[in-house]
């Protein structure tokens, strides 16, 4: 059991809760993050099981200053994170740009970028202490499947790993190494929102996900890149 402080945003279900559970074999404390807190408890009761201290944070990510106060909470308790697991994301449906509902858009921007960039910039004084920090979005690219209809998601998600970039180039020579992870199509209820009656046996499990970005996580040297599964 490695004494790492981690922590995981959107952690209630989906890639998000399969990591925290993965991690939870491995390290000594996690907290998880995520606005269903009955969600959080069972998966908070798994990670006990394996060994690991975890600390359940119901949180709304798009709430002003809940993201400054819980850095200012953890910096009073811990002072460092050694790793940062970004998941929390959302994408309502798939149409054409002229048909996308203003609000569903604003509210799209709010929890995968902006909250990512509050992430990034009120978590970095816990990850700058850390001796060596790992700060990972798991995020999406684009692909010819994103050419059309993904005007609600995909722009979003090209900006988030542009900053992402950036916060890893502008920390090169620190302990921070910040990268993204693009999982493809995962097997998840985020997935089968927007893609329903797919063949399940085509995408990925969500547990397989999980794996490999710990094993990523827990070895990883690089920063600034996106690792593709």
């Amino acid at each position: 059991m490695r004494t790492l402080n981690c922590l995981i945003t959107g952690a209630s279900s989906g890639i998000g809760a399969n990591i925290a559970q993965e991690l939870s074999k491995s390290v000594k404390h996690i907290y998880i993050l995520s606005r269903n807190t009955s969600k959080l408890e069972e998966v908070n009761d798994k990670i006990i099981s394996n060994g690991c201290e975890c600390t359940i944070v119901p949180i709304d990510l798009c709430e002003p200053n809940v993201i400054e106060n819980l850095s200012g909470e953890i910096f009073k308790k811990d002072k460092f994170l050694d790793i940062v697991v970004t998941s929390a994301g959302q994408i309502t449906r798939l149409s054409p740009v002229e048909s996308i509902d203003l609000n569903e858009f604003n509210d799209t921007i709010k929890l995968n970028y902006i909250s990512n960039f509050r992430i990034m910039k009120h978590f970095h004084p816990l990850l700058k202490n850390s001796k060596k920090s790992n700060f990972v979005v798991i995020s999406s690219i684009k692909d010819e499947m994103k050419s059309q209809y993904w005007g609600i998601y995909q722009p979003i998600m090209t900006a988030l790993n542009e900053l992402v970039i950036t916060f890893a180039n502008e920390n090169r020579g620190t302990s921070i190494n910040a990268n993204i992870i693009y999982p493809g199509a995962v097997n998840t209820k985020f997935r089968e929102n927007i893609m329903p009656g797919e063949d399940k046996k085509k995408i990925k499990n969500p547990v397989d996900v999980a794996r490999a970005v710990v094993n990523f996580l827990l070895s990883n040297e690089k920063s600034g890149e996106i690792i593709k599964l």
